[in-house]
């Protein structure tokens, strides 16, 4: 049996929805970055059980790949990595 397919962020709100919700948290929380953080779909990872984040902005892309590590419970050996809109960022 294979699973169902998860529709990405993207695919369940519009652009405007996205925006508008952006542009409020943003106004509420002024030293957050709004992320949404999804699971690549062949991959082994475990799914997330939150994909929402409001991450500090002075948070460096490496802290918030070992906060997702730990959320994931994954082995200390196992690889994360986080894309930026198809571009892998520096960590540091």
């Amino acid at each position: 049996m294979g699973r169902a397919k998860i529709q990405s962020f993207r695919q369940q709100f519009s652009f405007e929805e996205r925006c508008q919700e952006s542009q409020e948290i943003i106004f509420n929380y002024p030293d957050r970055v709004p992320v949404v953080v999804e699971r690549y779909s062949k991959t082994d990872l475990p799914e997330m059980e939150k994909r929402k984040f409001l991450v500090p902005r002075d948070m460096s892309v490496g802290q918030f790949i070992y906060i997702l590590s730990g959320r994931l419970h994954l082995s200390p050996g196992k690889a994360l990595f986080v894309f930026v809109k198809d571009t892998l960022p520096q960590t540091s």
